[in-house]
């Protein structure tokens, strides 16, 4: 016969073991998926106006990374801290092309390459705006960082986020003023550029080769 004591060391033994396996399982399941971009899958647009006509100019190189919650995006509609991933999007201001290589090489030129060759932008936080329990593309309102040309301004704009076949796909647009980061219209002869831009973008993501 077992006496009581050994049977509730046993019992003590048991029940840590479980504990342990329970905190190791916990700890694995909660570790974020680094997702990063991309670019061949990717694809950011600026548009404006100018005195003569509308402009664009786009880039294929959207990259960066994403570190989300493995029920991410799903479980951002009801789970504040994984409304918060970490996340960097960067673009190479050089990758934009236009229809002409001169207003290719003017662009780069206002925008002073030189020191700040890239834009950048990080997210502080997602605002669902589809209802909990919503699956496939949902919505929501991303707060963020943009920056231009050195220049940090914070905005909120509406986004799509759809997980598919474990990669994501992050779609939206905002206005921008050139003025809000510190560049003025551009001028050339009788042609002026307009404060106003909107950007578009379709950034592609796939979990971190391991």
């Amino acid at each position: 016969m077992k006496t009581p004591r050994i049977q509730n060391q046993k019992n003590l033994s048991f029940a840590f073991s479980a504990v342990w396996a329970l905190t190791i399982a916990f700890q694995a399941t909660a570790e974020p998926i680094r997702y990063e971009g991309v670019p061949a899958e990717s694809k950011c647009k600026m548009a404006g106006t100018s005195t003569m006509h509308d402009w664009t100019m786009e880039s294929i190189m959207v990259t960066g990374f994403m570190e989300a919650d493995a029920n991410f995006p799903e479980s951002a509609l009801t789970n504040a801290a994984d409304a918060k991933p970490v996340t960097l999007v960067t673009i190479p201001v050089r990758s934009f092309k236009s229809s002409s290589s001169t207003m290719d090489s003017k662009m780069q030129g206002h925008m002073k390459i030189a020191k700040f060759p890239k834009i950048e932008y990080r997210l502080f936080e997602l605002k669902p705006t589809s209802p909990s329990g919503t699956t496939g593309p949902l919505k929501f309102d991303a707060v963020g960082a943009l920056t231009i040309t050195g220049v940090t301004v914070t905005n909120t704009m509406p986004i799509t986020i759809e997980k598919k076949d474990g990669k994501l796909r992050v779609i939206g647009s905002t206005p921008v003023k050139m003025s809000s980061h510190g560049l003025e219209p551009y001028k050339f002869l009788l042609v002026s550029t307009g404060d106003d831009l909107k950007i578009t973008f379709d950034w592609a993501l796939a979990p971190k080769a391991k």
